[in-house]
């Protein structure tokens, strides 16, 4: 939670600033973040925070989709028909959160699910032209609020330099 020890100290005036943030052995260091780590990290958690909030909202108000299962329909307009673990891998979210937002979108007609003829445990999923529908209503206000909101605050020149960096965390992230 805290990344900075002068962040523990503000929150309980009797911390140690110096000391651990989290239970552990007695004088470990967390490592604390220092002077760009902190902003970077800090501008990272916000910007992240703030923009996928706005989108969702709108998404939810303009399409009653979540980003979520805006996501998955992308997903699925790029394919016949995707497994549900990859799904949930390409939609970076758990089965059972996956699951959820497949049976939400398999109500309102935008997906179905179909045996898996390979593999009797596993189902497959498709998107129907409903769906496809809904996604390309759903596109035109959400791919202009990424542009506004996101790509027209970074330098073209930029954007493989970004790609780059996000894909680093993420296979990073991958790699545990």
């Amino acid at each position: 939670m805290y990344s900075t020890a002068e962040e523990l100290s503000a929150s309980d005036p009797d911390a140690d600033a110096s000391g651990p943030a989290t239970p552990g052995p007695a004088g470990a260091d967390p490592n604390w973040l220092r002077g760009a780590e902190v902003g970077a990290w800090r501008a990272f958690v916000e910007c992240a925070t703030d923009l996928l909030t706005s989108l969702d909202r709108a998404l939810l108000d303009d399409a009653g989709l979540t980003l979520s299962e805006y996501r998955i329909l992308v997903l699925l307009s790029e394919s016949s028909t995707l497994r549900m673990s990859d799904l949930s891998e390409g939609a970076v979210a758990s089965r059972s959160t996956i699951s959820r937002q497949v049976s939400r979108l398999v109500d309102n007609g935008a997906i179905e699910r179909l045996p898996d003829t390979n593999d009797a445990r596993n189902r497959l999923v498709r998107i129907t032209p409903r769906g496809m529908a809904l996604l390309q209503r759903a596109a035109v206000d959400h791919v202009r609020r990424v542009r506004s909101n996101f790509l027209d605050h970074i330098d073209p020149a930029d954007l493989p330099e970004v790609e780059r960096v996000f894909d680093r965390i993420r296979l990073g992230l991958h790699e545990r």
